[in-house]
Order: C-alpha cells, then structure tokens, then sequence
C-alpha cells in the first residue's frame, strides 16, 4: 500500500514495484471519477476501492482515507512518499502543467490529510511501514525491496 502527496511518486513507485515483482497495480485515482470524467459518489468510490483490497495480490497507490483501515489491513506493507513540498509540486508541473487546483491541494497535504496518513502509519500493528521521504530513499528501497509481500518478516523491520 503506498500513500501520500500529489507529486510523491505513488504511481511511479507502485509501476517501479510491479516490475521487479509482478504484482498488479491498481490505483485508487481510478475509481474517483466515471468514464464521462463526473465524481463519482463516496460510498461507491470506497465500496471499489475495498473490493480491489480484496484481491489476493496487488500494489494499492493512492488517496481514499477512508479505506486506508480495509487496505493496511489487507497489506503486507505500508509505504508513505513524504518527499519535500517545492520537489512534489515541481513533479505536478511537469505532469500536469498549470493547475492550481491540484498545487493547492499538494500545498495544503501534510495540513489537511497528514494526521490522516499518521494515524494510519501508527496504526499498521504489525505491519511494516517505510516513511520514505527522500528521491534516495526511495532508490535504496527499490535497491532492496524490503517489504515481506506474504513471505514473512521484514529484512529491514518496522520504520
């Protein structure tokens, strides 16, 4: 399960994952709006989002706070993208150009969803967590790959 900020890296890290792994990626970003591009209800956005984490193996990227208890659940890690501010909204421009909607929310994350992303790292259990909050923390991550995917304890442990 990885999470956080618009411009973290979600998607790249999950496709990163899935290559060396095989798992499929399946991104929450996907169920939030219908084919014609309208928002798509809440209770039927989580409904999808818990049927996906209910699939036997996956890499699950993205927001939805309120299915991030089915999904750590279901996890055999959680990994939380904190890179700095100014690198995300950086990233957001080159992908997506002018759109101050979007650098508006990246600005205001940490302030608005960051106790949700805490609470969730706090309460993993035993689930291992990696607060990755570097460009090269993240490569050494995918250098090692640390997170058990079903095959028991972590290497690296919890943190």
């Amino acid at each position: 399960m990885i999470i956080g900020a618009p411009g973290a890296g979600k998607t790249w890290l999950a496709g990163q994952i899935s290559a060396k792994l095989g798992l499929p990626v399946i991104s929450v970003d996907h169920f939030v709006h219908d084919r014609g591009g309208e928002l798509r209800p809440a209770d039927t956005i989580d409904q999808d989002v818990r049927a996906a984490a209910e699939l036997p193996r996956w890499i699950i990227e993205g927001g939805n706070t309120r299915t991030y208890g089915d999904r750590v659940a279901r996890a055999d890690c959680v990994i939380r993208l904190k890179l700095p501010r100014l690198l995300r909204l950086w990233r957001l421009w080159r992908r997506e150009g002018v759109n101050p909607g979007l650098w508006r929310g990246a600005w205001r994350y940490e302030r608005v969803l960051g106790d949700r992303d805490e609470a969730v790292l706090s309460a993993a259990g035993g689930t291992p967590v990696y607060d990755l909050r570097s460009a090269a923390a993240v490569r050494a991550f995918l250098r090692i790959l640390p997170c058990p995917l079903g095959m028991g304890a972590s290497p690296m442990g919890k943190g």
